[in-house]
């Protein structure tokens, strides 16, 4: 709407703005086009009588940790076996592994549901699954899984704990995980099976036995519990710094000769903020003495003006996982086939707290550049004491310089476990295109020279985007695969001898998907199908993205696209030609090598070509200039050929515009009176323009019969022509339109009226002919002020 206008008469007149749709965005056709994101899937799937917290994969059978179940299924997700874990009946009285139910009615007995905080497979001793639990202190029992029935957990269950003599109470390396949260990493070295152990603690959580915060311990050779090599075998928070500087352990790993955990905690014991560390030390090292933790930090830079750059850090990782580079990837990073990534997942929190926003973003570190950075970070000495292991008093923190050979796990006496304060930053791989969501699980695999990302969300999504350092990419999978959000537990079987597939957790559920997709008909346009990574093994069939044994037909193709016309902007044009016509719809200018190309590209409109304008089309909007024609045409024959093929509309025609009378035919030569030009076709082509003498009538509306205008100040009251203007073509209006003098009012009668309005006023003056009203009537308005005309 444009703003008000006086004009000398005293009147006053909106001028309303054409309001044409965007011709040239295609929008609507663009809209059409994109990927279905409510497409279903059916999946082979098992859901589970309570929440699913841990997942294994051995021998094609999968082990799922649950409240108070472990459940083994089959190749096709069926449930073959059950094994019951809880509730548990807890006693004070009642050590862990003893029979309680002789104490079952007494009031200092509770029945605890049993969560699955760790589920772990060891190979060394026994082919065996180990379930520690939320009960019973964190301890653990072993499945033996016998190799004639991997099935079988249940025909042989051993309790993973010995008493503890006198002075011992307190020590328990039974005690493995905690209610709170707990990562366990288990190794093999030298014949000896470890557990490292990341375990969430606060001064409100009291088992009956103390869990550390982060602890190494061993597998008996007895493999009735564990024990600690030394008093050094472990770290805890300081009693103090519980409550107020909370660590969750979110993921670890092994590689090489070191240890890795990955942790959410504030950012220091005086800062309210929360970010991510790594944490890293020797396998070998019993005592922990090697331990160093360093922030990492995952941002995503924006250039907004040529000197301003945005920087947003994501601050809290929500999943991890660790894989190897397809070709293409390792090549951009400089890396080996089989150097390891750490690739995460992380989200921004809300201000001093550790609980995520629904903005994420994905960033990817080679195990070497940690390495690396360690080595770099510790010889500049951005070194500083674990205060809240020490606190800030202790002999350790106090007016000492650090040492530390980095790469070297035998760390001398005076070495001790330090925080690197320098952060490892890495930039989001996919370029803000998760800012608007919260990811919750992410895994990784390679398929020929390409490496796939599968990537959870808290709605409970399931995408797959190709990585890429060099070019940007998008999701080619987006599907909703649950309404609970997917877990960080996520298992990839990604074997040679078939096409591989994901275990993926929502809440009580467990999905298993393809790793080349779960189908292709989300696709809804031929180039996105046949721009699919091939080991999707898309092709296009009878306007539907499907797989080969999916087509009915033999038009099955991977390999040329037909382009789709959906709309023709406008649908007509004035007999002279030279009309803008935008072309919306999709698949214009396909190629394979992803670069949109029209020189192979023709559009015919009745037979004559319409000349394109490469500059301003894509690959949803072809813009031409039409020729003329004779005679009127109408939904004749069109065509947009890519070379032999060509796509067929009849929805454009040729039209001869006609101007038939206007109305009214006289008014002020101050202007402002709403024209109306009637007639045929009016609304054709793309532009139009109406002419009162020389000087341009301000459009109000049109439409096929009409068009409305506010008509131009004249100097001289006398006969003007009307034309009226469409793309090219001009028609004159057979009558003219006649200015006369402005009129001036006088004098009003009466100068008063009552409040309630209603009255009827008679006015005086010159020129008042000059003004052309449907009706000469003037009625008081119901008001509460005086008023004048």
């Amino acid at each position: 709407m444009k703003p008000f206008t006086a004009y000398p008469s005293g009147f006053i007149v909106f001028l309303f703005a054409l309001l044409q749709r965007s011709h040239g965005q295609c929008k609507e056709a663009a809209k059409k086009s994109e990927m279905d994101l409510s497409v279903k899937y059916d999946l082979p799937n098992f859901i589970a009588e309570t929440p699913i917290q841990n997942v294994v994969l051995y021998k094609h059978h999968v082990y799922i940790g649950a409240v108070n179940k472990i459940y083994v299924l089959n190749e096709t997700l069926q449930n073959i076996s059950m094994y019951k874990t809880g509730p548990i009946l807890e006693n004070p009285n009642c050590a862990p592994c003893e029979d309680c139910r002789d104490k079952a009615n007494l009031s200092n007995s509770v029945w605890k549901d049993n969560v699955n905080m760790a589920l772990l497979l060891e190979t060394y001793y026994d082919d065996q699954l180990i379930s520690c639990g939320s009960v019973s202190g964190g301890i653990c029992h072993r499945h033996i899984i016998h190799p004639d029935n991997p099935a079988d957990i249940e025909s042989e269950v051993h309790c993973m704990y010995s008493p503890r003599a006198d002075g011992e109470v307190d020590n328990c390396p039974d005690c493995v995980v905690s209610t709170l949260g707990t990562k366990v990493l288990v190794t093999e070295k030298d014949r000896f099976v470890n557990f490292f152990v990341g375990n969430t603690v606060t001064s409100t959580f009291q088992p009956p036995h103390v869990l550390h915060s982060i602890s190494v311990r061993r597998l008996k050779e007895t493999q009735d519990g564990f024990e600690f090599l030394t008093d050094q075998s472990y770290i805890d928070i300081l009693p103090q710094f519980r409550d107020s500087y909370p660590i969750r352990y979110v993921h670890a790993f092994e590689n090489d000769h070191f240890v890795y955990f990955l942790t959410v905690q504030r950012e220091s014991l005086d800062s309210q903020a929360f970010h991510t560390r790594i944490i890293r030390f020797c396998t070998l090292d019993s005592e922990m003495r090697s331990y160093m933790e360093m922030p990492l930090e995952c941002i995503f830079t924006e250039k907004r003006r040529k000197r301003s750059i945005r920087k947003e850090v994501f601050n809290i990782l929500q999943a991890a996982y660790v894989s190897k580079p397809g070709a293409a990837l390792a090549h951009e990073m400089g890396l080996g086939l089989n150097d390891d990534i750490l690739y995460g997942v992380f989200a921004q929190s809300k201000p001093d707290s550790s609980e995520p926003t629904s903005r994420s973003a994905v960033c990817a570190v080679s195990v070497q550049t940690i390495n690396e950075f360690f080595n770099k970070i510790v010889d500049k000495q951005n070194m500083k004491c674990l205060q809240h292991f020490y606190g800030k008093e202790s002999k350790y923190c106090l007016n000492r310089a650090f040492s530390r050979n980095a790469s070297y796990c035998r760390a001398q006496d005076d070495e001790y476990r330090l925080e690197v304060t320098t952060p490892l930053q890495r930039v989001d791989l996919f370029m803000g295109q998760f800012n608007s969501v919260l990811l919750t699980s992410i895994s990784v695999f390679t398929k020929g020279n390409l490496t796939i990302a599968n990537l959870g969300s808290s709605e409970g999504r399931f995408m797959q985007i190709v990585v890429s350092r060099s070019e940007p990419t998008s999701p080619h999978v987006s599907f909703q695969l649950d309404s609970h959000p997917v877990s960080p537990q996520v298992i990839v079987e990604n074997s040679l001898t078939d096409d591989g597939y994901t275990l993926v957790v929502t809440g009580r559920k467990i999905t298993k998907i393809p790793l080349k997709g779960p189908g292709c008909h989300h696709f809804r346009s031929c180039s996105q199908c046949l721009l699919a990574p091939a080991f999707m093994q898309c092709g296009w069939c009878n306007q539907q993205c499907l797989r080969l044994p999916q087509c009915p037909s033999s038009t099955w193709t991977q390999e040329t696209c037909l382009p789709r016309v959906y709309e023709i902007i406008p649908s007509s044009a004035p007999l002279e030609g030279m009309t803008k016509l935008t072309l919306c719809g999709w698949d214009f200018g396909f190629s394979k090598n992803n670069r949109f190309e029209l020189k192979n590209t023709v559009v015919h409109i009745g037979g004559q070509i319409c000349a394109l304008e490469a500059k301003s089309s894509n690959k949803n909007k072809l813009e031409c200039t039409v020729p003329a024609a004779k005679n009127p045409l109408f939904n004749i024959s069109s065509s947009v050929s890519v070379g032999h093929d060509k796509t067929v509309f009849n929805t454009f025609s040729y039209v001869n515009p006609v101007i038939t009378s206007i109305s009214p035919t006289y008014g002020p030569k101050s202007g402002g009176t709403l024209l109306t030009v009637a007639g045929k076709y009016l609304n054709s082509g793309k532009s139009r323009r109406i002419f009162v003498g020389e000087k341009p009538c301000t459009l109000k509306s049109v439409s096929a019969s009409t068009v409305e205008c506010y008509t131009p100040p004249q100097q001289i009251p006398q006969e003007y022509r009307v034309r009226v203007g469409i793309d090219e073509a001009i028609r004159d209006a057979s009558s003219h339109f006649i200015y006369r003098e402005d009129p001036v009012v006088l004098k009003i009668h009466p100068a008063k009226s009552f409040l309630s309005g209603g009255s009827t006023i008679t006015a005086q003056g010159i020129n008042l002919n000059s003004v052309c009203f449907p009706q000469m009537v003037i009625t008081v308005p119901k008001l509460g002020m005086n008023f004048s005309v």
